[in-house]
């Protein structure tokens, strides 16, 4: 699966390509963002807490996300027109939903997408057959993987996500052109390093 570093970013960027980060008067939208790109992974509390680990993860699926992403949706809409206008429902969905793209992405875990439908011996999950980032490894603190993974994720992530948000807001690829001629090799770099740790 992908890092927490990871979805939260994707939460931020999304949140970015429609406000400034310090827009004050919608500050309150961007915790909801981060929230809701990392909620599928709330299944974690029960492996935690009670030593569950939930197979299949249903809230790794689509019915999962557009619900939890929709009952968000209703929270804003009680705020008035003006917090609809800030989160309407397609970016709260698309926060959610973001979460099952980066963990399709890692490649190695099945994602059950389309719980609760499924077909035989499959859980209704699936697995692409290549990652594109790495898994986010074991959360412990002297654990150089996880802090290797994180490093590549993080190069592979956020000049896509900054890209986006550029673009998403205007941004033109002749202002923006040195930072994209300096900042492409290192992308480059971390995604192919990210596939060949995938072998």
């Amino acid at each position: 699966m992908s890092s927490f570093v990871g979805h939260a970013s994707v939460g931020v960027a999304l949140y970015a390509s429609r406000h400034a980060l310090r827009a004050r008067p919608v500050w309150w939208a961007l915790p909801v963002m981060v929230f809701l790109a990392m909620s599928p992974d709330i299944d974690y509390l029960g492996l935690w807490l009670l030593s569950i680990v939930p197979r299949p993860r249903i809230t790794h699926s689509l019915l999962f996300c557009l619900g939890v992403a929709t009952f968000a949706w209703a929270a804003v809409v009680l705020r008035g027109d003006s917090a609809r206008r800030v989160l309407p429902w397609w970016l709260l969905a698309a926060a959610a939903c973001s979460h099952l793209v980066l963990d399709m992405l890692v490649g190695v875990h099945p994602v059950p997408l389309l719980w609760p439908l499924q077909w035989p011996g499959s859980q209704g999950e699936l697995v692409l057959p290549f990652g594109l980032l790495p898994s986010a490894g074991h959360l412990r603190w002297s654990n150089h993987v996880l802090w290797r993974n994180l490093f590549i994720e993080c190069g592979v992530l956020w000049p896509l996500l900054a890209a986006g948000v550029a673009w998403a807001r205007g941004v033109s690829f002749t202002r923006a052109r040195w930072w994209v001629l300096g900042i492409a090799p290192c992308w480059l770099g971390c995604l192919v390093w990210s596939v060949q740790l995938q072998r």
